[in-house]
């Protein structure tokens, strides 16, 4: 099965079920899909992404990371090194700078799934 994750809502969904409502991009990108090709702004572009290696802890971006790898038929816009992680503690709805942000429950169940395949949408 694939994950879906929608830019313009934050709703990240798996066979048709809403699993969880997050939020990718900074400040006016932020859910925004006209802004996707802007660097640290808009949303990761839409395309199909797979979800790589296991959950890490990163300096930045905290416990429980998880990696997308876009497929090479996605049009990138120059942007990589997208991740789905978890919202800022200190500064909750800031933690985007095109990743997606998602509660930690909910990137366990991301891992859990074994599904490794996650197609963004407008």
């Amino acid at each position: 099965m694939v994950w879906v994750y929608q830019q313009s809502s934050g709703k990240l969904s798996r066979n048709g079920k809403l699993i969880g409502i997050g939020y990718a991009g900074a400040d006016k990108g932020k859910n925004n899909p006209e802004l996707q090709d802007v660097s640290n702004v808009g949303p990761l572009p839409r395309g199909k992404y797979i979800i790589t290696g296991r959950p890490f802890n990163h300096p930045t971006t905290g416990k429980y990371s998880i990696r997308l790898q876009p497929c090479p038929s996605n049009e990138m816009f120059g942007r990589a090194g997208f991740l789905i992680h978890g919202d800022s503690i200190t500064r909750p709805g800031t933690a985007s700078t095109g990743c997606i942000i998602m509660p930690l429950r909910t990137r366990q169940e991301i891992w859990a799934s074994n599904d490794r395949y996650l197609e963004v949408i407008q």
